[in-house]
């Protein structure tokens, strides 16, 4: 018996959801298709039936993950005194750190990815510029919306890779969230 589209769409969803959050957990190469299908607890040849391939299903997470971080940005920023800051706050703590398979996929995935194919850079460049879009408008940015933007997100990403990948010496990742913190508000204030 055929599977209806309501079953197709809450199986696709559970992919999704399942392999965005072990791909910035263990990273796009350290996850298999089995294996991710068996954490999902499906079939290995079930997966073809939503994706033509794993870059497909990679490219998918990074146009909706980077989605999911801009809500999440946007709600941090939404009714706070200084957006700027309620989003640094947002974004440059020990919790995003702590936990990439929640947080921001480029801060996760964005250099695996600069490797990647065609398809996977592609989309993520599509999802970059549509965040930093997002964060333009989030923040009220002014005539220079885009650059600014780029560069601020920018920041909060490469922020995020150094704390997590000197994570092993706890005092100076801390130190490295601390001090980007504090510099992008500085510069906001400026700005």
């Amino acid at each position: 018996m055929p599977l209806s589209k309501a079953h197709k769409a809450e199986t696709r969803e559970r992919i999704l959801q399942k392999a965005s959050e072990l791909f910035r957990r263990d990273g796009i190469d350290g996850v298999s298709v089995p294996a991710l299908m068996k954490e999902a607890g499906l079939t290995h040849g079930g997966f073809y039936a939503h994706f033509a391939s794993k870059d497909e299903l990679v490219a998918a997470i990074f146009e909706r993950a980077l989605d999911e971080t801009s809500d999440y940005l946007d709600a941090a920023a939404k009714g706070a005194e200084s957006p700027a800051d309620a989003v640094i706050d947002a974004y440059v703590g020990a919790f995003h750190r702590d936990h990439p398979e929640q947080g921001c996929v480029v801060a996760a995935l964005g250099s695996e990815a600069a490797r990647g194919t065609p398809i996977v850079r592609e989309a993520l460049a599509r999802g970059v510029r549509h965040a930093a879009e997002r964060l333009g408008e989030t923040l009220h940015l002014g005539e220079d919306r885009e650059d600014e933007a780029i560069a601020f997100y920018s920041s909060l990403v490469g922020a995020m890779i150094l704390s997590r990948a000197c994570r092993d010496d706890a005092s100076f990742s801390q130190h490295i969230l601390d001090v980007c913190r504090a510099d992008l508000k500085k510069r906001k204030a400026i700005s």
